[in-house]
Order: C-alpha cells, then sequence, then structure tokens
C-alpha cells in the first residue's frame, strides 16, 4: 500500500494553502460589496434585496447538512471543489440577475456553496494531516484566509472608488474567477492514501449517519457548547459599527480601522500562537479564548462610560486587540477538537452537525444584537460576556468525555515510523 512520504508534504500544503489565498480573496472582493451589489445594479430596494438574501440564507443554512453525507462517501476533496464550483457559478451569475428571482436564484447558489465551506475544508484538512501537524495546517490557513480576505477588501475598495457598473460587475466577476482557480487547484491536489484502518465511506455501516452523529451526546454538547462562542465573531461587524458611532459618537471610520487591526493581528500572530497552544488541551485552550472573549466585551461597555477624546480610540484599540487574544486561542483550537472528535468514518456528518452552531450564530446574530442594542448597548456587551463563559464553562465540562486524541494534541509520528505501523496493520 503506497504511503505518504515527507517529500510530498511540503508541495501539497503550498498547493492547498494557495487554493486558500485563491479564494479568501474572491470572498474578500465580496465582503465590501454584498447587498450594495444587487441596489446599484438592479435598482431594485434595500429591504427587497434583504428578503431575497435572507431566504437564500436559509436555504443554505437548510441544504449544508448534505456536505456530511458528501464528504463520507467521496472524500473531502469532492465536496471542497463542489462547494468552490456552486460559489462560483453563483458569483458569475450575478451580471445576469435583474429580478427578485434572479437575485434570489444566485444568492442561493452562494449561500448553498457557503455553508458547505467551513465542514468540508475542515475534513480535508483532517486528511491532509495528523496530530499537531494538523494545527499548524489550521493555524496557517486562519492565517492566510484573514490576510486574503483583508487584501481582496482592500482591492475591492479600490475598484469600487470609481463607481461605476463595470466596477461592481469586475468584482463579482473576479470573486467568481478566484473561487473557480481554486477549485481547479484542489481538484488537482495529490491527497495522501487513507490508512488501513480508515474506510472509505462508500456504504455507511448500518445505524451510522447522522443517527450516530445525534447518539453522540458529548459531540452534540460540545456542537451546543460553541453556538455562544461562534456568536463572538459577528459582534465586530454587527454590533461594533452600531455601537461605535450611535453609542460612542466615534468617527464612522473606526470601526473599519478596528475590523482591518483584527485582521492584520489574527494574520501575523495565529502561526505563532498556535505552535504554543501544542502542549494545551484543546478544550482549555478554547475555553481559555472565551474567556478573554469576555473581557474584551466588559472592555467595550466600559467605555461608554469614558466620553470622547483620544482615550476613546486608545480603549477601542485596547478592547479590539483582547478579542483578537480570544480569537486566536479559540478559533483554530476549536475547529481542530471538533474534527479529532469525530470518527475518521463519519467525519463529514459530525463537521457539518458542528458548523451548525456557526451557521445558527451568524444566522441570528443580525436579529438578536440589533434587538438588544435598541435597548441598550452595554446590555448586549454583557450578554455576550455571560455567554461566552457559560460556553467555556461547558467546554470544559465536556472534556472528560471527549476522546483523547481530541483533547490532547499528538505530534505526528515519523514516516518510517509510520511506514512500519502501516506495514503492520496490512
Amino acid at each position: 500500500m503506497p504511503t505518504d512520504t515527507a517529500p510530498h508534504r511540503p508541495a501539497r500544503n503550498l498547493r492547498y494553502l494557495t487554493a486558500v489565498a485563491a479564494e479568501a480573496v474572491g470572498s474578500g472582493l465580496y465582503v465590501p460589496v454584498s447587498l450594495l451589489y444587487f441596489h446599484h445594479v438592479t435598482g431594485m430596494s434595500m429591504s427587497r434585496i434583504g428578503v431575497a438574501m435572507t431566504i437564500a440564507a436559509l436555504l443554505g443554512l437548510a441544504v449544508s447538512p448534505l456536505a456530511g453525507p458528501v464528504i463520507d462517501r467521496w472524500g473531502a476533496r469532492t465536496a471542497v471543489v463542489g462547494g468552490f464550483v456552486v460559489r462560483a457559478v453563483g458569483f458569475l451569475s450575478y451580471p445576469m440577475t435583474h429580478s427578485f428571482w434572479q437575485v434570489l436564484a444566485a444568492g442561493t447558489l452562494v449561500a448553498v456553496g457557503d455553508r458547505s465551506f467551513q465542514a468540508s475544508v475542515q475534513a480535508m484538512v483532517a486528511e491532509l494531516a495528523q496530530g499537531a501537524d494538523r494545527d499548524r495546517l489550521l493555524a496557517a490557513q486562519y492565517s492566510l484566509r484573514n490576510a486574503g480576505m483583508g487584501a481582496g477588501g482592500l482591492l475591492a475598495g479600490v475598484v469600487l472608488g470609481v463607481d461605476s457598473d463595470w466596477a461592481y460587475q469586475s468584482v463579482v466577476i473576479g470573486s467568481g474567477v478566484g473561487l473557480a482557480v481554486a477549485a481547479v487547484l484542489i481538484a488537482t491536489l495529490r491527497m495522501p492514501p487513507r490508512a488501513p484502518h480508515v474506510r472509505p465511506a462508500a456504504r455507511p455501516r448500518a445505524g451510522s449517519g447522522y443517527r450516530t452523529v445525534l447518539r453522540d451526546r458529548p459531540y452534540l454538547q460540545l456542537t451546543v457548547a460553541n453556538i455562544p462562542l461562534a456568536l463572538c465573531y459577528s459582534s465586530l461587524s454587527v454590533i461594533l459599527p452600531v455601537y461605535v458611532t450611535q453609542s460612542l459618537k466615534g468617527s464612522p471610520s473606526t470601526p473599519g480601522l478596528l475590523f482591518t487591526l483584527n485582521t492584520v493581528v489574527v494574520s501575523l500572530a495565529q502561526v505563532f500562537v498556535t505552535r504554543r497552544l501544542v502542549r494545551t488541551r484543546r478544550t482549555r485552550a478554547a475555553a481559555l479564548g472565551g474567556v478573554v472573549f469576555a473581557a474584551s466585551f466588559v472592555s467595550f461597555a466600559l467605555l461608554d462610560l469614558a466620553g470622547t477624546g483620544w482615550w476613546l480610540y486608545a480603549g477601542l484599540a485596547a478592547a479590539t486587540l483582547t478579542y483578537t487574544c480570544g480569537e486566536l486561542l479559540h478559533g483554530t483550537t476549536s475547529g481542530a477538537l471538533a474534527s479529532e472528535a469525530a470518527p475518521d468514518d463519519l467525519r463529514g456528518r459530525y463537521l457539518s452537525t458542528y458548523f451548525l452552531s456557526w451557521s445558527v450564530a451568524k444566522a441570528a446574530a443580525p436579529a438578536m444584537f440589533t434587538a438588544l442594542l435598541a435597548e441598550s448597548a452595554p446590555l448586549t456587551w454583557a450578554f455576550l460576556a455571560a455567554g461566552v463563559l457559560l460556553g467555556s464553562l461547558a467546554l470544559l465540562r465536556v472534556e472528560p468525555k471527549l476522546p483523547h486524541r481530541a483533547v490532547r494534541v499528538t505530534c505526528e509520528q515519523k514516516p518510517a515510523a509510520k511506514d512500519a505501523s502501516l506495514a503492520q496493520a496490512q
């Protein structure tokens, strides 16, 4: 049986990360456009476009569990390529949309591909690397994605400065092209051979599939515990702009600068932080990230008492950096924890279930946060802080029930030792 030799890994990982960068730039191009594209090109009202995109997001959420069986039956690469292609087709069809139903159809394609992204990419990393190497590859991917999305957003901002139809069209076409390039790179990627004990799940065993996931109570507890932590990741984009401009009376440009600060620090520091966490239990690193998140939310809330002046902006920067530290601790660690806690032959279904916590949080965040902000901004930050502390506590409580390999990072075996173990298994 062929084995995965060390010389193949750097080239394969470089190709994979190049695909991640292409996808990230393509996605980042679209971020500054979002609903504005359809409003500018079709002339439809923002409320009507909002309804179409909300329906599209819900449809994408509804079909996201289908990614699990695809991953388990045909492999993570097939799911990743399929998701990239669907999103690319969606973006490339944007210039042909002129009515509500066309906007809904194109938006649904993008939403379906987007909702399958996290589970399928996480499963692919699990196939590409093992143990500590998996955490390092996830960290490199996370850093590169942040950098790519930041670069794409910056490029889109420059192009959109022209404020013409062709500028908007070029941005969404660029998004489609970036995803198409990523799909080609992944489709032609040489995957490592499966270990002998991992069956290709062409025919899932009796009683397996999502029924197995639903019977795995520790994994469901892990998924539920992640919901309040996943909500944190919408705070900079949903809460902060309203809070800074309306409650703190700050400059409208400040939220964008704070978001850039967050993106740059994550891009530069994620790999370094992940390497330092190798000896730390994943559950505890992720829970510590939640505690740091809570500290940042308390800091944001206290700024409501600061008044105006340079100290307000210094406080916002400090609170954002604290939030970023929480993200560095929780982001890649939580993903590796969920991946390692899943059995190899049903990893797709397990990860699709886990990443529903992210999808649900992302879908609920706008309505939930705007309702809370209407009552009180400090109440909103307090709600988030309490939620992440409960989520962190739940992570610690579920730790003893999770597989040992999920909780503790293990170093990958040396190739010679791995070859010997594979030969022995044969």
